[in-house]
């Protein structure tokens, strides 16, 4: 199976690591000097455990890697940096793996998934682990390679755990970690290699795009579980807290819970989006829209007080909070690339090329022009400067950003520009209100995601398939309950060809396809389907859907989580 995430991983670690440091290379990767910088926790699937914990511990009469997770754990391993010149002779690479006794000191078998990630194409081959005997454990394992590794080409493995027998943490312990050439020889490596993370990208499932974000200064707390700490809020923040605004932490805790505290509120002490916020699926940010905290504290904010604290059922961090007005995340169908746009300037100065006709021919009601962009401020925003109506600047300060991207939409350049778009001139230029630097602008019909809350996961939906092929489960009771009108299915999940939907193949109309339709919102990562798509094949009384709910793609698949939550409109 092909890499399925292309921004996995990008050049898996830096070039420099490639590059042999002043440590003499070892054989063996053995823990006994504490030193793991060549590793690291891998946030890439969608249904890792972003808080995985690493410590070197004593484990087994010596010294090895302890991971631990309440979710599922991938830890990665930085290849090149580790092998340096000699990447391109690694065959195989092989370690023990073992696991704790359970809770109730019984052993239990437990395993895993190696996934390999190699070739110029970093094509994704899988290898099942498991420690089933324990008189075998820790138990040694060796993973033969499909393909040469390549220097620059994104290769990496990744280690998991992903049965948790016994209903327990999911805890193994690493040691030994060796990588052998063809003739089953030791490779000498450099132990002061590091691992780069992928997450540069955040996590946005579940989550609205912010506009006009304004940020709460100095908003770094910590507190132990049912503690809040907070700050009185500034004039900024108070003035930015309107409808349609939503309060955003980004944060770490032990059970990933986080919600806001408004201690002063004339209503009384009141906590707002306890296990109802908008949480993403890594469990590091939470949105909390206006409507949460008008509902409870009243819809005079001058009632509210003006102490903003945080709060969680377990140890917590929160390292920001910002308010900004939502918007729907935007996801690009059909998308065409702008050859050649790679552009950058000071502030307040325009750069761009002329359009070519596949991009005019794009530009159409419904379509949105995506910028993938970096700016000192964080703004961005288009130019028309050969326009008729006269020399333009669209979305000045207004354009949906999340995620390193800006979103202008067809309606807002006709806004300014005209109806006809043979009178917009061929020109389209970038700037900003400081430095800038665009990577790309493709031009696509534009489709949205939810931000959800009130979120109920369905237990135990973890399935996979061949492409046309359908598996899934009958719905619990809280996951009928929950599907009501304004709720959303979302599904964490992967395919090769990044397509998703749901089967409902009990339905008292038929077997339904619902979300295959053009009228699907899937980036390849996340797919949402709306209570209103399904009623509109499968009927208006839920009762007739039945209680099966199956997933399917045109490709191999693979589906991690499934849940229901309620949209933010």
């Amino acid at each position: 199976m092909k890499k399925l995430i292309s921004w996995l991983l990008v050049a898996v670690m830096a070039v420099g690591m490639c590059s042999w440091a002043s440590a003499d290379p070892v054989n063996a990767l053995d823990f006994e000097d504490g030193v793991f910088a060549f590793l690291g926790v891998s946030a890439a699937k969608p249904n890792a455990d972003a808080s995985t914990a690493l410590e070197v511990v004593d484990y087994n009469g010596s010294k090895a890697l302890r991971v631990a997770a309440q979710g599922i754990p991938y830890v990665a391993l930085n290849l090149e940096g580790l092998a340096g010149e000699k990447l391109a002779d690694v065959a195989a690479v092989t370690f023990d793996i073992g696991v704790d006794k359970a809770a109730d000191g019984k052993f239990y078998a437990v395993s895993g998934v190696v996934y390999s990630y190699t070739g110029e194409n970093a094509d994704e081959n899988k290898a099942d682990w498991s420690v089933y005997l324990e008189k075998k454990n820790p138990r040694n394992v060796k993973i033969q390679f499909k393909a040469p590794l390549v220097a620059g080409a994104g290769n990496y493995i990744m280690i998991s755990r992903e049965d948790q027998a016994g209903g327990e943490p999911a805890t193994f312990y690493l040691d030994n970690i060796q990588f052998l050439d063809a003739e089953g020889n030791a490779i000498a490596l450099d132990p002061t290699a590091e691992y780069v993370s992928e997450a540069s990208e955040k996590d946005l499932s579940n989550l609205v795009a912010l506009t006009n974000a304004v940020e709460f200064p100095d908003f770094h707390k910590s507190a132990g579980a049912w503690a809040q700490d907070g700050l009185e809020m500034p004039q900024e923040i108070i003035d930015a807290l309107v409808p349609g605004s939503v309060v955003e932490v980004e944060y770490a805790s032990a059970d990933g819970s986080m919600w806001i505290v408004m201690p002063w509120a004339t209503a009384g002490w009141m906590r707002v989006g306890q296990g109802t916020a908008a949480i993403n699926n890594s469990k590091t940010i939470a949105q909390i829209p206006y409507e949460m905290i008008e509902a409870l504290c009243g819809e005079d904010k001058s009632t509210w007080g003006a102490m903003l604290q945080c709060e969680s059922a377990s140890d917590w961090e929160v390292f920001a909070v910002r308010v900004g007005q939502r918007a729907n995340r935007i996801v690009l169908k059909n998308a065409v690339e702008f050859p050649g746009f790679t552009k950058s300037a000071d502030a307040w100065a325009q750069d761009g090329l002329e359009m070519p006709q596949e991009i005019i021919d794009a530009l159409v009601p419904g379509s949105v022009v995506e910028i993938t962009y970096s700016s000192e401020d964080g703004d961005i925003w288009l130019v028309m400067p050969w326009a008729e109506a006269g020399w333009m600047r669209v979305s000045q300060g207004t354009a949906a950003k999340m995620g390193g991207k800006a979103y202008i939409t067809y309606e807002e350049i006709a806004a300014l520009c005209g109806e006809d778009k043979s009178t917009w001139g061929a020109m389209m230029q970038c700037e900003g209100s400081s430095p800038w630097e665009v990577y790309g602008i493709r031009v696509g019909q534009k489709a949205e995601f939810f931000g959800l809350t009130n979120l109920v996961e369905f237990p135990g939906f973890t399935k996979s398939a061949d492409a046309w092929a359908q598996d899934g489960l009958e719905m619990p009771q809280e996951i009928i309950d929950a599907l009501v009108p304004g709720s959303v299915v979302t599904i964490s999940y992967e395919s090769e060809d990044g397509n998703m939907w749901l089967v409902m193949p009990w339905a008292a109309a038929g077997w339904m396809r619902v979300g295959n339709d053009g009228a699907d919102v899937a980036d390849g990562k996340i797919a949402q389907v709306t209570y209103e798509q399904i009623e509109a094949l499968c009927g208006e009384d839920k009762s007739t859907w039945g209680a099966m709910m199956q997933c399917e793609s045109s490709s191999p698949w693979n589906v991690y989580a499934v849940a229901v939550g309620q949209a933010i409109k």
